[in-house]
């Protein structure tokens, strides 16, 4: 049987090392290091699938941040399926905070530790190792199973947005997101909105506010504000039976918006982000509409200050994917195959690459991966040996099932 040929060519061992491998290959960026990008993990990637037999392309989505994809076979009369990571992962923090050296990939009791050992090392080494043992295997697939390892999904998404516009993306019929949630089959991903607010006033003395115009009060209001708009997108958003409902959640606020702040001045504007986290269900024209109406209520109970906004980075609405789907019919059936038990279902608190994807060419998504969802991001983030072995087995068995 195909399968248990495919299976037998998963290694545990070389699965951890190479997971190890990534893990120790930092790859924060750090916005004015020339050097701290992806391109390093880029390069271990793309030289382990190519000496494997796979064909590899990388694409340079900024200076030293490439996307690679890797696939085998052609897609033909069959299907396509993409196997996606990203090789970013977020700033490590404060070293001395941590148990474990954050890009020493220590295997302590069954327990890989690190920073992107769970988010997303693991995810996108089980992908690889899956991938290779099918072509280890002989198996023949009818279609072409692709393997793409993105830049910057942890800030702007510019490797899944770039990779979108290329040729073999818009030949996939699928995809798989490799992102750590326990190895649960994830139907829907939250929507996100960055809405980045700015208030004007007047500019004046700090002991004569009758002179000037104060944007920062109307912050206040904004906040208050917020919390409306938080319950109205809770009507109009659908309920979902794996998300958390809509929530809005102001994370910066500045003042002044630009310049020196001093004690004495009252600023001329002030700038305040909402993380705007949505359900399916919602349209873009409704979102906009309700985030207008909300600078419309803080300008009103704020005479003379302005109010607009702008979404940083576009519109990621919430996605969902049915359980008709045959990506969703190989999954389910590949969790049985993999592990012997009944698949979970769930959705995605945050927003992944897949959201642009799903979003851009319209393909079906499943995310499904190993590591705990809470622990990115963590000091001391590890992933377990044995999620990440059975997300091997289980991407290698919902690829074979999916393409034949």
């Amino acid at each position: 049987m195909d399968l248990q040929n495919i299976f037998a060519r998963i290694d545990e061992s070389e699965l951890v090392e190479l997971t190890r491998d990534l893990v120790r290959i930092p790859s924060v960026v750090r916005p004015g290091d020339p050097t701290a990008t992806e391109a390093d993990v880029a390069r271990h990637v793309r030289t382990w699938l190519a000496k494997e037999g796979f064909a590899t392309e990388t694409h340079e989505v900024a200076p030293g941040r490439p996307n690679v994809v890797a696939w085998l076979g052609d897609k033909g009369d069959g299907k396509s399926l993409l196997l996606e990571g990203h090789t970013d992962v977020v700033t490590e923090g404060d070293p001395l905070e941590w148990s474990h050296a954050p890009f020493g990939a220590d295997l302590v009791d069954g327990r890989i530790y690190g920073r992107g050992a769970a988010d997303m090392k693991s995810g996108l080494a089980a992908a690889m190792v899956a991938a290779a043992a099918i072509q280890r295997s002989g198996a023949g697939l009818r279609g072409r199973l692709v393997v793409g390892a993105l830049v910057d999904e942890e800030a702007d998404m510019l490797g899944a947005r770039h990779f979108a516009t290329t040729e073999i993306a818009r030949t996939l019929d699928g995809a798989i997101i490799c992102e750590p949630e326990q190895n649960e089959i994830c139907l829907e991903q939250r929507g996100v909105v960055w809405a980045r607010v700015t208030l004007r006033g007047r500019m004046a003395h700090g002991a004569m506010p009758e002179a000037g115009v104060n944007p920062i009060q109307a912050v206040g209001e904004l906040l208050r504000q917020s919390r409306l708009l938080e319950r109205r997108l809770r009507r109009l958003c659908e309920k979902s039976r794996y998300l958390r409902p809509p929530t809005v959640t102001p994370t910066v606020v500045r003042s002044p918006a630009h310049g020196v702040a001093q004690s004495n001045v009252i600023p001329s504007a002030a700038e305040a982000t909402l993380d705007i986290r949505l359900t399916p269900g919602l349209d873009e024209p409704t979102l906009q509409e309700a985030i207008e109406t909300m600078c419309r209520d803080v300008a009103s109970g704020c005479p003379g200050v302005t109010v607009d906004w702008k979404p940083v980075n576009g519109y990621r609405l919430a996605t969902r994917v049915e359980r008709e789907e045959p990506l969703v019919a190989a999954m389910t059936k590949a969790v049985r195959q993999a592990t012997g038990r009944a698949p979970r279902f769930g959705g995605v608190p945050g927003s992944t690459d897949g959201t642009i994807l799903r979003t851009a060419l319209g393909i079906p998504i499943v995310t499904c991966g190993p590591g705990h969802r809470l622990i990115p991001h963590q000091v001391d983030e590890y992933v377990e040996v044995r999620e990440l072995c059975d997300a091997a087995r289980i991407y290698a068995a919902a690829a074979l099932n999916f393409l034949q």
